[in-house]
């Protein structure tokens, strides 16, 4: 769990080295931290370690139950990029995806140059061995053959095309549809172990000593939009309780977070708790109360604002059932502003059911 050594090998004379990284990060004794906030936790190696089989877990599987929450939401040619509401971050490219980038980026820099920045991500080599990782887990979501790991199955999505010059600078045309087998393209990955697979996130608080319903926990009125320049905490009402175990196999139990609008020149992100009902909640991406996380890298390196409009999706049926909270008519969502929400603003939150194709 840190940066492959040969990166900085050598030092400058390494054709993969790059002086714009964080020094106290090259280290292969630096254990990455996949819920980066911009500034190093401290926790010791071991509690890292779990911290990151537990993001893990949570993108990969609770928070990645079907193609919507896995690769996120629709956009289609002709949508406002920047105004459309509901093109939802996928989990992993909200999640561990964006982690990678800040931590790997340089802080002294002004924009978090190179990995840190859209614009300069990159300019690092690692950043094409970490977007490899990142399509290495589209191959291992789907080969853990779990029902609705498949990809979208819309011709709007198999027949979007990409133009690339060759090796013999020549352009060429390359669709979705073509690319959704590795081995069609006459690769595969090397399998290697996964330990966050047996790492399910542990209720923070055991269910028997939750003091009081969520029902009861006294939450100021929330009018939306809502702006997280503060913790936020709001009783959402569940379309279904006691869900059966055939019922859990035809729909995805999710919280929807929609219409977050935020400044796109800054690092944003903010964690997502559920029915942890402390004042500042504590819970771990180990721990089940821990919903994610919605993080975004910044995109511009001028200083012009722009806002952008998005939404996010968090897994509820494995949480509800490892904190002892099925039966429970409202969840309390708890929203933590870590970094550059000052003005980030949210319209709506709700609970719905998915189908699980």
């Amino acid at each position: 769990m840190s940066l492959p050594a040969f990166f900085e090998a050598d030092g400058k004379k390494n054709p993969v080295f790059d002086a714009f990284r964080n020094v106290n990060h090259v280290s292969p004794e630096a254990i990455v931290d996949l819920d980066y906030n911009g500034s190093d936790s401290g926790a010791p190696c071991l509690q890292q370690i779990s911290t990151n089989l537990g993001a893990m877990y949570k993108q990969m599987v609770s928070n990645a139950t079907d193609p919507l929450s896995f690769f996120g939401g629709e956009f289609r040619a002709g949508d406002d990029p920047f105004g459309n509401g509901d093109p939802s971050i996928g989990s992993i490219e909200a999640g561990c995806h964006t982690a990678v980038h800040r931590w790997t980026g340089n802080p002294r820099m002004p924009n978090n140059e190179d990995m840190g920045n859209f614009y300069s991500a990159g300019y690092d080599p690692a950043f094409y061995v970490h977007h490899a990782n990142v399509d290495r887990m589209w191959k291992v979501w789907k080969d853990l053959g779990i029902k609705g790991h498949t990809e979208p199955t819309d011709p709007d999505w198999l027949n979007a095309s990409y133009v690339f010059y060759d090796e013999n600078e020549e352009l060429v045309r390359v669709y979705n549809k073509d690319c959704v087998q590795t081995e069609n393209l006459k690769y595969d990955f090397e399998l290697s172990p996964l330990p966050w697979l047996k790492n399910r996130p542990v209720a923070h608080t055991k269910p028997e000593t939750t003091t009081k319903p969520v029902e009861k926990v006294k939450v100021p009125d929330v009018k939306f939009p809502i702006k997280l320049d503060k913790i936020q905490k709001v009783l959402v009402k569940r379309p279904a309780k006691n869900r059966s175990q055939s019922e859990k196999e035809k729909a995805t139990e999710q919280l929807l977070i929609k219409g977050i609008k935020f400044n796109v020149s800054k690092f944003v992100k903010f964690d997502v708790f559920v029915n942890d009902q402390d004042d500042v909640p504590t819970s771990s991406a180990s721990e089940s109360e821990f919903a994610g996380s919605f993080a975004q890298l910044p995109h511009h390196h001028g200083g012009h604002k722009k806002l952008m409009t998005s939404a996010a999706r968090f897994g509820l049926t494995e949480l509800l059932e490892d904190i002892g909270a099925e039966d429970d008519e409202y969840i309390l969502v708890t929203l933590v502003p870590k970094v550059g929400a000052e003005d980030l603003t949210i319209d709506e939150i709700k609970v719905e059911l998915v189908p699980i194709v």
